[in-house]
């Protein structure tokens, strides 16, 4: 046989190839991999604000205190013939653009924007309002608006139109009533570079104002631009107080003997050092204990609208110029001393609104010790009072010798927590901590903290219960800090106290009793920071007990070594810490630098799970030997290997987010570059879309629940001719305006990860799964009683309720024994108990839900899509109550279907109103309402029950509160109307009215709507002013539906007094030009002869008259001397033979 032939040459060649295929191809798959990575580290978004007037110019930025709308683009809008706009409406602007860039490191900025333009790029911006604090004078809402940016070339330099040369992308900045803070997200279309996502602040700045040459400057003070180092250098660290997720200008003092404070919209991404223009003048005096006099400013905080400073024992405030939350300036001019007469020692913070209001406290000292002074600030307008009202906290606590040390308000309930420091006869000091309600004036001690600090005996956490030993390290507190989510109180000193019912406490002894706490940073979300005396940074989780060090620390040292390495310029060696705070649950320092003798302010990130990551990989190692090498591992704590959230629900339904759409019009310039007159169209339309849902909140429901019907209702049917236009190049100002680019979007993608917080109406849930996969081994059949194989798993999972009594949590594990993982199933219901009805978004009970995986705080740091993130803690806030976005509506167009259908007619007023169509009074009326979802777009008939009120309402007439005219008892004969149902309220003063109801019109004689006198010959209508409400009489819901509408009637009947006059007057009439004619019809005859005899004698006395004249003219005129007498007599014989004429042509005509 013949052997089979192989390939000349070796074998190994093949096999060489096939490993540099493979070689080739993990160098092509990888890099692309590490490239994605190195883009998302290295590369990002850039905003600036821009005006119209420096659009493409490269300026800079300019800064946000302009707030009134302009109309510059409407005469824009009037050029845009065959356009699907409407020609009559006013389209208005707004003052400023956002400009939009993005850089990487090493590159070329302009180079970079260039290629993503080329290779499809498009930045899409998403604009977050923030609802305003006084709910009483604006609506409370979650509204969003996503637009995607026009590229424009800039104007600095001069190019050809085929050459793209620097361009930048822009979008309208939109400005919406009652909203000062705006979030900016900047997102990639998904076409060129991968860039991550990145959110700006862009808050507005009311404490600027134009000066004459054109020039900003601040009007709280003086702006410094000389950044001196003992400013900061050695400085002690402040906390920045603020009202959370309300402020658009944040504010922080304590500059060494300086009148200065750092001044910031964008939360500190850049600022201002300002002096401010304050007396500085000292008023103490025997009452008031100082030591010595300084310019420090030491407490500050900042609210919506208005800014607090304390310098030595006095307090100012200044209010900013915000017309668009006061509708009328309530700015100050300059700063304003509160408390003239009073020692203040202390401002405390108030981190919540509530109410309508915000709130701040102020600690006396001195002739007033143990009182509060409690500030409300509303619509910018400040007021104090002094608590307790009756007597000072020392006198109802029965103490001789008391000061309050620090305060803090819970706005739910309306009670303040003091911590009092009390010295007794034998000047032995303690601590107790003392409530009191503002409402009813009750003043009682809570707790008493234990002189000295416990002996935990290496126990981390140890509750007090009064059995166990101490040390003898007394107890200092300092303050106290309290969530009013979770209802979670910390009393903070040289120790940890914390407790969720203000009775019962819990020792933290992992925080060393050598340490003192200066301030605590909450971020609300589950996290805590604390900086003590000596500026060490510690970290603790909420429902945890372990407190963990962050700076100085071992992950400290490695963090600060890889950057160092890397040559950042945010790390230097001698630096010093202003202050720490927490945006978007992400922990920020500010600091002061010094590299190479320049000093630098900057703002950067703390990275808590790197510190922690680090921190748990300098934990001893151990050499485990794997066959014929060793292996280097490291201690895991963390029980799960992967986590995952599953089954989340519509988020739109639990976050009442609301999100419009808009999209730049279309130009026919061939380069795709937009101009500014495309770009001020943009503006218009972006406006008109908000315009339009601010206008949507009417009475009178829509035939379609869309905000935007209205605007394209009429030229949906033009689209083709719009398509046409834009198609043959013909739209008028080279721009094409699509109507699907404008609109609420209802369909939004569901995240991947639990909403920042969720409203719950009366006994709704929310469920969701979460999938853990477990670290090694840990899950195993164990045999029960029973001869039953249970599932058991090493990884657990507990939910924490921070009011068990108003919500419940319910858990269902599934082992999934194959994939070595657990999925649990959480519930979070509603129980119908602890919130009565309110108006949508008004009074929410705050509350939250933690979800913690046993053993997982502070150990499972995992690399997420987002970067390295905690795991294994989730803390919801949840929001009980009326949901934002839900409203009763008047269905007039279904009220008219049925009302035609069962009266079998219908008969508008003789002048139809489209807007408000009229009602016959002597048909049955019913009425239908809808109950509306802004949010998720469902529109359906209310089925529930409510009451009902009317009164006189015209529509130039608002009555003060509509008076008693319906009800069961009513007996005055002033009843509006009645119906057939007999159930009524409680107290009997309404009727209770149901679905398909029907309403039968009386108007009684005392009622208003009784003797309406017609003001025409039609008959007679009148305006009522409906009030419906569904309070305390529908249980379903925790919504109080109040609409307030006009109902047009006619065809009301006359009183029968007016009515018989009437018929009285109009018969009177009637008969009497019957009577005329009759009258008129028989001596017409004999009236035309007289009137033909009487003309002819007329014309016969004018004939004769001028014949004598002619033919006796020369006579009359030689006796013109003759005397009146005689021409008398001549005269009076011509008009006997004048009236002797006629006789005889009668008696001719006779015979």
């Amino acid at each position: 046989r013949c052997p089979v032939m192989n390939p000349a040459g070796p074998s190994w060649p093949r096999l060489r190839v096939l490993w540099v295929l493979w070689s080739l191809m993990a160098v092509l798959l990888s890099p692309w991999r590490l490239w994605a990575v190195e883009d998302n580290q290295e590369c990002t978004w850039q905003v600036v604000l821009n005006k119209f007037e420096t659009i493409g110019k490269n300026h800079g930025s300019d800064r946000f205190f302009e707030q009134e709308p302009l109309d510059t683009v409407d005469n824009l809008f009037g050029l845009l013939v065959d356009a699907p706009i409407d020609p009559e409406e006013k389209y208005l602007g707004f003052p400023y653009y956002l400009k939009i860039n993005y850089s990487c490191k090493g590159e070329s900025s302009e180079a970079l924007v260039r290629k993503g333009h080329l290779t499809g790029l498009k930045p899409v911006v998403l604009v977050i309002f923030q609802s305003p604090v006084n709910f009483h004078r604006w609506k409370l809402e979650q509204l969003q608006i996503q637009m995607e940016a026009a590229p424009f070339r800039s104007k600095a330099e001069q190019c050809s139109a085929e050459e793209v040369c620097i361009m930048s992308w822009y979008t309208p900045m939109p400005v919406k009533n009652g909203s000062v803070v705006m979030r900016v997200d900047v997102s990639s279309n998904g076409l060129g570079p991968f860039i991550p996502n990145k959110r700006f602040l862009v808050n507005i700045n009311g404490f600027l104002k134009r000066k004459q040459d054109n020039r900003l400057q601040f009007t709280v003070g003086n702006e410094l631009f000389n950044l001196i180092p003992r400013y900061f250098v050695n400085a002690p660290s402040r906390p920045l107080w603020y009202t959370l997720d309300q402020t658009p200008v944040l504010i922080l003092g304590g500059i060494p003997e300086e009148k200065s404070v750092l001044l910031t919209d964008t939360s500190f991404t850049d600022f201002f050092l300002v002096e401010l223009s304050i007396d500085s003048c000292w008023v103490g005096s025997f009452y008031c204990p100082q030591g010595n006099f300084t310019a420090t400013i030491y407490d500050a905080i900042a609210t919506e609208s208005t800014l607090f400073i304390r310098q030595n024992q006095l307090v100012y405030y200044f209010t900013g110029n915000y017309t668009i939350l006061h509708e009328s300036n309530h700015g100050s001019e300059s700063w304003v001393r509160v408390l003239p007469n009073e020692c203040i020692k202390k401002l405390c913070p108030v981190h919540f609104h509530g109410n309508g209001s915000e709130y701040i406290m102020a600690l006396t000292t001195g002739k007033h010790e143990g009182y509060v002074h409690f500030g409300t600030i509303t619509d910018g307008l400040v007021s104090f009072q002094m608590l307790p009202r009756q007597q000072s906290v020392c006198e109802r606590i029965q103490v001789a010798i008391c000061s309050i040390t620090w305060a803090v308000y819970t706005e739910i309930n309306y009670n303040l927590l003091l911590l009092v420091e009390i010295e007794d006869t034998a000047a032995r000091k303690y601590f107790q901590m003392v409530g009191y309600n503002l409402v009813n004036d009750y003043l009682s001690i809570l707790y008493t903290i234990p002189e000295f600090i416990p002996d935990a005996r290496g126990l981390e956490f140890l509750m007090i219960l009064g059995t166990e030993s101490y040390t003898s390290f007394p107890m200092v507190p300092k303050g106290m800090s309290y969530n009013s989510f979770n209802n979670l109180l910390f009393i903070w000193g040289n120790f940890l106290l914390q407790s969720y019912d203000t009775e019962n406490f819990i020792y933290l002894a992992n925080f060393p009793k050598e340490l003192s706490i200066k301030y605590m940073v909450n971020s609300f979300h589950g996290d805590i920071a604390i900086v003590t005396e000596t500026e060490e940074i510690w970290y603790l989780v909420e429902g945890s007990y372990h407190v963990y060090k962050l700076f100085p620390s071992k992950g400290w040292n490695v963090y600060i070594s890889l950057q160092v390495m890397q040559q950042s310029s945010l790390y230097a060696s001698h630096e010093t810490m202003v202050t720490l705070f927490y945006e978007d649950s992400n922990l920020y320092q500010l600091v002061y630098l010094v590299n190479n003798q320049q000093g630098q302010l900057i703002k950067r990130l703390v990275p808590v799970e790197q510190l922690l990551m680090h921190q748990q990989l300098s934990d001893p190692y151990s050499l485990q030997q794997q066959k014929s090498h060793l292996e280097l591992s490291f201690t895991n704590f963390c029980p799960f290997t992967v986590m995952r959230l599953r089954d989340l629900p519509d988020q739109k339904t639990y976050t009442r987010q609301e999100l419009y759409r808009a999209q730049p019009p279309h130009i026919l310039e061939p380069s795709g570059f937009h101009t500014e007159n495309s770009l001020a169209v943009y503006q218009g339309l972006v406006y008109y879309l908000l315009w339009l849902h601010s206008k949507y909140h009417k009475p009178y429901a829509d035939p379609v629940h869309d905000s935007t019907w209205r605007w394209w209702k009429n030229k949906k049917q033009d689209q083709d001719y719009y398509y046409y236009l834009v198609s043959n190049g013909k739209s008028a100002g080279n721009v094409h305006i699509d109507m699907a680019n404008y609109k609420k979007v209802y369909d939004v993608k569901t995240e991947y990860q639990l909403p920042e917080r969720i409203f719950l109406d009366k006994g709704t849930s929310y469920s969701f799964s979460i999938f853990l996969t477990a670290r090694g081994h840990s899950i195993k059949n164990e045999l029960e009683p029973g001869n039953l194989f249970q599932l058991l798993s090493q990884v657990d999972l507990g939910v924490v309720l921070a009011d068990p009594s108003c919500i419940e949590a319910v858990v269902k594990q599934q082992v999934l024994i194959k994939r070595n993982s657990v999925l649990f199933r959480v519930m979070l219901r509603d129980k119908s108990v602890c919130f009565d009805q309110g108006i949508s978004g008004h009074h929410l009970m705050k509350t939250a839900m933690l979800v913690k995986v046993v053993g997982s705080a502070g150990h499972c740091v995992q690399n997420t899509i987002q970067g390295l993130r905690m795991q294994g803690n989730l803390m919801v806030p949840v929001l009980i109550g009326c949901p934002p976005g839900k409203r009763l509506a008047f269905d007039i167009t279904y009220t008219l279907q049925y009302n035609n259908l069962q009266n079998r007619h219908y008969f508008d007023c003789v002048h139809v109103d489209p807007e408000m169509p009229c009602f016959l009074f002597r048909d049955i009326f019913h009425p239908f309402f809808l109950i509306q979802d802004l949010v998720t777009g469902e529109s359906g008939s209310f089925e529930g029950s409510w009451t009902t009120r009317a009164a006189q309402g015209p529509p130039t007439h608002t009555p003060p509160a509509p008076p008693r005219f319906h009800g069961p008892l009513l007996s005055t004969y002033s009843l509006i109307w009645t119906t057939k149902n007999s159930t009524a309220t409680k107290d009997l003063a309404f009727n209770i009215m149901s679905h398909n109801m029907g309403i039968e019109w009386l108007c009684l004689e005392n009622s208003p709507c009784h003797d309406t006198v017609p003001h025409s010959i039609f008959a007679p209508e009148f305006f009522f002013k409906v009030l419906v409400s569904n309070r305390g009489v529908d249980k379903s819901t925790y919504c109080d539906y109040q609409l307030t509408f006009l109902l047009h009637l006619h065809g009301l009947p006359l009183n029968a007094k007016r009515a018989l006059f009437i018929l009285m007057v109009s018969t009177s009439v009637f008969l009497g030009l019957v009577i005329l004619y009759i009258i008129t019809c028989l001596l017409l005859p004999l009236m035309l002869k007289m009137c033909n005899t009487l003309r002819w004698k007329i014309n016969t006395i004018i004939a004769s008259d001028s014949y004598y004249s002619y033919s006796s003219s020369s006579i009359a005129f030689s006796r013109s001397s003759e005397s009146k007498s005689s021409v008398g007599s001549k005269v009076g014989s011509k008009v006997a033979v004048n009236k002797a004429e006629p006789e005889e042509v009668v008696k001719k005509s006779l015979t």
